[in-house]
């Protein structure tokens, strides 16, 4: 309890409980405060301002991405959505999930970021995006895109550890529908050094599709499959010559070296983001033995020798101009770029379509072996 207090007029000796006073006072008791009861009409207020502020940030929140879907170009599909993506417009959707850490237009936010930063070609960031998507919103509609393109998007950074869990996953969620995760499966097993499991899971693939009456699906899928078949096969014959010094290129000639074919061309966005892993490699190995190979899908000549010494891509080149009638990639049956091809010094295939950092790998473990 508080002391009473006491209002007077003259001098006041402050001894609690009770105090001198002196020249005449007057008495006053003041009781302490309490708080107010809480009745239900007070409850009721309360709640209603609760309410209408919430309205209110809902209001500001679907405001803001009317605004942002706007900017952005948003166009919404079903379970698809797709947007003007650069850096000003990832800093816009960063501003938004800044602002507004809950509501419903976060789940749409949150796949343009991840779609973002995956069509931007960062391989390396994308799986996190993604994996904030399922977190926050484990029952979003886009869950089957954005697992999959989580686990491609280890794939294509060279994590190829981390690909194949979650496309196993994938498998056991989904064992009707393997053409959703085929491709990147078989690549992830291979990569792993599980070759004999990926030529058996290609083969049950192919069986259960021709049979299930999804054929049309097949013929994509299994150029893929194709290129993972020639693991193990020694490299296909061939002689052409070289762009720059016009000396022949051969299996012959390449023998004794660790070499990268490499199926590419200046209008290929994909080719282009991996370009830096292929000059590292080839940068940091290239004394010890490692040649890169570089085979141009180009019609453009002067377009492509310009990209070719504009990037410092000094290695062994092959252009004839003839774009996908190329003469090597229809020897190699090539009808997606990029595609490569990694070879051991006994002129074997050892990988294909490898992604990021798994070119510098492989070429170096390949380089130890005698």
């Amino acid at each position: 309890m508080l002391p009473r207090a006491l209002v007077f007029f003259g001098r006041i000796d402050a001894t609690p409980p009770r105090a001198a006073l002196h020249f005449g006072l007057v008495r006053r008791t003041v009781e302490p405060m309490r708080p107010p009861k809480l009745t239900f009409g007070l409850c009721v207020a309360l709640a209603v301002c609760l309410s209408l502020v919430s309205a209110s940030h809902a209001q500001d929140a679907g405001a803001d991405y009317a605004q942002l879907a706007k900017e952005l170009e948003v166009r919404e599909l079903t379970t698809l959505m797709f947007a003007k993506y650069n850096d000003a417009n990832l800093a816009k959707i960063a501003a938004f999930l800044e602002k507004h850490p809950e509501g419903p237009e976060r789940e749409k936010v949150m796949y343009l970021r991840a779609y973002s930063i995956w069509s931007l070609r960062r391989y390396e960031e994308a799986p996190q995006a993604y994996a904030a998507l399922l977190a926050e919103f484990p029952k979003t509609k886009f869950k089957r895109l954005a697992r999959i393109r989580e686990a491609a998007a280890y794939l294509f950074s060279g994590q190829s550890d981390k690909a194949l869990p979650r496309l196993q996953s994938l498998q056991e969620d989904h064992p009707d529908k393997p053409e959703i995760y085929a491709r990147e499966l078989a690549y992830a097993l291979s990569r792993c050094g599980k070759q004999k499991e990926a030529l058996r899971f290609m083969d049950a693939v192919e069986a259960e599709m021709a049979f299930g009456g999804k054929e049309r699906l097949l013929p994509r899928i299994k150029t893929h499959f194709d290129k993972i078949r020639l693991i193990g096969k020694p490299l296909q014959a061939f002689s052409v010559k070289d762009h720059r010094t016009g000396e022949t290129i051969s299996p012959t000639t390449l023998k004794g070296k660790v070499v990268l074919i490499d199926f590419w061309a200046t209008w290929c966005g994909p080719c282009l983001a991996e370009m830096p892993h292929v000059a590292k490699a080839h940068r940091e190995l290239s004394e010890k033995g490692f040649v890169v190979f570089g085979v141009a899908l180009d019609e453009d000549r002067s377009k492509m020798e310009r990209m070719i010494a504009q990037r410092n891509m000094d290695w062994l080149h092959h252009f004839d101009g003839k774009k996908w009638k190329n003469e090597l990639a229809v020897a190699f049956d090539v009808h997606s770029i990029p595609a490569s091809l990694m070879i051991d010094r006994a002129g074997v295939v050892r990988a294909v379509n490898l992604r990021g950092k798994e070119v510098a790998a492989l070429a170096s473990k390949l380089l130890e072996q005698k």
